[in-house]
């Protein structure tokens, strides 16, 4: 269907190649990304804050915007965080967009 579209809109190549690369990311990510995260939301916040320290904060403790600042509110970052993948090669951020999310 991607590709369709994109040959149907005639999408540049690189453009067609980004969109079977997400989908097919998606797809192998999507069944077992949500069922993680449906999971993960039942639980109470605690834990989930828990899991949370455990998956990411070694990660933003080493980075450098966050150098000095302290361990309680690097742990109320990490305890809002998720994690989402993206292909490689694949635009994540884009030139004059609005950002709405913080990517590390």
């Amino acid at each position: 269907a991607a590709s369709a579209f994109a040959q149907r809109n005639k999408l540049p190549v690189r453009l067609e190649e980004q969109m079977v690369a997400h989908l097919s990311l998606r797809y192998r990510t999507d069944s077992e990304g949500l069922q993680q995260q449906e999971i993960i939301e039942s639980l109470p916040k605690a834990i989930r804050s828990s899991i949370s320290h455990y998956l990411f904060y070694e990660v933003v403790d080493k980075v450098y915007l966050f150098h000095g600042i302290s361990n309680d509110l690097l742990f109320q970052l990490v305890s809002e965080m998720k994690a989402e993948y993206f292909p490689p090669k694949e635009d994540v951020i884009l030139r004059n967009e609005a950002p709405t999310d913080f990517y590390i």
